[in-house]
């Protein structure tokens, strides 16, 4: 309560559980409270149970090929060329399942771009139209992109509109907690067809979280040194 992080609903929540009756002094005066952050810190204190398979949530190996440096020394025949390490419990979303929930979204269907096109800005008569960039819906990659897929041969018995959904991902460790050292690195999907100015609100919920990463072992980097 003295730190000032705290709100006033939080004081009084604290005053009814000292007042209440059933609550009894002797019971926290014996618990070990760092070892409880201790273990509430630990990245492994929980058991995955909200990787849900049922809200889309998968659970894959994925292998990582470390080069083999042979100048480094002589290896024997068999350990010629890379070596691939396997890494278990790497949680992630499908990406067209991603992408058809974001697209049968009817309140953020209005702003969402599905063909790119030119800014231009003009201040007067007297000077030419000036190309605008900060949308990626308005690049020149985007719309390449569109004209190419419009020229592309259309999928047979299929009059539907075609257009291109723009995928842009981003990564960076987060902590979990203020007193240990949990940590998850998520993967991050944003779509290019909403405005950037989107994308930076929070509130907008238009970020998507597609993979999370598992941190390498100490002892598999270990042997990927001794290899090269």
């Amino acid at each position: 309560w003295s730190s000032g992080q705290k709100s006033w609903k939080d004081f009084k929540n604290l005053i009814n559980i000292i007042t209440n009756l059933a609550f009894s002094q002797d019971d926290i005066c014996a618990s070990n409270w760092a070892e409880i952050d201790r273990v509430l810190g630990r990245e492994d204190a929980g058991d995955n149970g909200w990787f849900d398979e049922e809200a889309g949530w998968r659970e894959a190996s994925v292998g990582i090929t470390v080069p083999f440096d042979h100048r480094r020394g002589v290896p024997r025949q068999e350990d010629k060329g890379p070596h691939v390490f396997v890494v278990d419990g790497f949680f992630h979303h499908n990406l067209l399942s991603v992408i058809r929930e974001k697209l049968s979204r009817c309140d953020q269907d209005n702003l969402f771009h599905y063909e790119p096109y030119e800014l231009l800005w003009q201040p007067n008569d007297d000077h030419f139209p000036q190309r605008v960039n900060g949308e990626l819906y308005t690049s020149d990659a985007f719309l390449e992109a569109h004209r190419h897929l419009q020229e592309s041969p259309s999928e047979q018995a299929c009059n539907l509109p075609r257009v291109i959904i723009a995928l842009m991902l981003a990564s960076d460790a987060t902590h979990l907690t203020s007193w240990g050292d949990a940590k998850l690195w998520p993967l991050y999907l944003y779509f290019g067809n909403d405005s950037k100015y989107r994308r930076c609100k929070p509130s907008c919920h238009v970020c998507e979280h597609v993979a999370y990463f598992q941190k390498v072992q100490p002892c598999m980097l270990l042997y990927c040194v001794k290899l090269v």
